[in-house]
């Protein structure tokens, strides 16, 4: 399961498989990736920033303050889940899935954008100065 952190300036990770799906395009120099939360259905875009990509996966970095659209930028601010589609595309700048530059859709999934941690381990206090009689 993919997971961000919502208007983070912490370069964060994402990992995908899209070799997979590669083959049947032709070849492309950049990756579309367009977010739409399943909540408020608003769209996202960025081309993705490429940190790996061999036939195991691809390592694509994020940064989730900026709304730049470009190098791994985009404005996520809302906590929730979210939906995910990366295209292949011919272009650095274009943040439209129906541009010309786009060879086609590569990979669908979720992801889930928490502020928050799954689960906080609770201090108990356990007093110790307690004499015990017998």
């Amino acid at each position: 399961m993919i997971t961000l952190a919502p208007n983070s300036s912490d370069e964060q990770f994402i990992y995908l498989t899209l070799q997979e799906m590669k083959k049947d395009f032709d070849a492309f120099t950049h990756y579309l990736v367009i977010f739409t939360s399943m909540a408020s259905q608003d769209t996202y875009a960025m081309v993705g920033n490429v940190e790996v990509d061999n036939a195991r996966y691809t390592k694509l970095s994020v940064f989730t303050n900026q709304p730049l659209g470009t190098a791994g930028r985009v404005l996520l601010t809302q906590s929730g889940q979210y939906t995910y589609d990366v295209y292949g595309q011919n272009s650095s700048t274009n943040l439209t899935p129906t541009d010309a530059s786009v060879e086609g859709l590569i990979e669908r999934g979720t992801l889930t954008v928490t502020g928050e941690t799954g689960y906080d381990i609770p201090s108990i206090s356990i007093p110790d100065n307690v004499i015990y009689y017998q």
